[in-house]
């Protein structure tokens, strides 16, 4: 160290031998024009520094949270839509790790109308079940909403962000999808007659273009809107639930790194090693698990089925 510094004195000594030193040093005398067009400069970007960004980042850090939730919102609806309008033949596993096709997408529509009842009990504000066509256009409602009141914070948004946004409000599922599920109709000779519904891969194209736009806004808020540890959560609980344990391990382990003890990241990396088939370590960290939250007993017994592993953890922490 103390000869690296004997080499930089050294540096600067020969340095202001330079006639540039000179110079610089007689500039502000020589040159009445650039000399205060430069200071004047300096000052405006120091002032716009201290009195505009600086208090525009503490502006931004409380609405952030606002901004995340809304995002989240928009990113869930989409991908609600795009699994319950294929009646769940595209999975939400398929959603967040398949790079889905157009072809994969009219092979999933096939079949499903807008009045197809949907498979689980999803129920609208009635309290009735969803078909098809009810679900997509209240949840593209619930997309338009949580955009319009994301962009009152407009000035606090990357003009990324807000070019994928109004990329996904210019999808044309949002008029056509209202505007074909009600089915035209004709009155001849006093009978109405009701043209033929046909299924719903004639959206493919609508729906292909909404995912590309949706998976565009997801990579964009993971490297710019979520905190390290909330993307991180997010990627490993998608992984685990995909049955993709490697990454799953891989995502819960840098979670651990960041905190030491946390409750989810103990569990599904602890069952991930299990589902793995690395059954010792598996069994070392879900005791850890187990011992630090012993609540979380009845949790562990209902979400593991391998029952030598949970016979092993269990006389470990008795």
């Amino acid at each position: 160290m103390k000869n690296i510094f004997l080499g930089f004195s050294h540096i600067c000594q020969k340095f202001k031998t330079k006639k540039s030193i000179t110079w610089l040093l007689n500039f502000p005398k020589k040159s009445s024009f650039w000399y205060p067009l430069i200071l004047s400069l300096l000052s405006a970007t120091i002032f716009y520094y201290f009195f505009s960004v600086i208090p525009r980042q503490h502006e931004y850090e409380k609405i952030k949270p606002q901004v995340e939730y809304l995002t989240d919102k928009i990113l869930w609806d989409g991908m609600f839509i795009v699994t319950e309008m294929t009646h769940e033949n595209i999975t939400q596993d398929k959603y967040h790790y398949g790079d889905i096709t157009i072809t994969e997408f009219e092979n999933a529509l096939k079949g499903n109308h807008f009045d197809t009842k949907l498979r689980y009990v999803t129920v609208n504000h009635s309290g009735e079940w969803y078909n098809i066509g009810d679900f997509v256009a209240d949840y593209l409602s619930n997309i338009k909403t949580n955009a319009d009141v994301l962009f009152r914070y407009i000035i606090y948004l990357d003009p990324e962000e807000i070019n994928i946004i109004n990329e996904l409000l210019r999808n044309d599922l949002f008029e056509v999808w209202n505007n074909a599920r009600f089915p035209d109709t004709m009155r001849i000779d006093g009978k109405i007659y009701t043209a033929e519904r046909k299924d719903l891969s004639a959206f493919k194209q609508h729906v292909y273009n909404f995912y590309q736009t949706l998976q565009k806004l997801d990579k964009y808020a993971h490297e710019n809107i979520y905190a390290k540890l909330k993307s991180l959560r997010i990627k490993a609980n998608n992984a685990y639930f995909a049955k993709r344990f490697n990454l799953s391990i891989e995502y819960n382990l840098q979670i651990l790194k960041l905190q030491k003890n946390d409750k989810d990241a103990l569990f599904y990396y602890g069952a991930s090693l299990l589902a793995e088939n690395q059954i010792p370590k598996g069994i070392e960290v879900l005791t850890k698990f187990l011992q630090l939250y012993p609540e979380q007993i009845q949790f562990l017994k209902s979400n593991i089925d391998n029952e030598f592993a949970i016979n092993e953890i269990l006389k470990k922490i008795k």
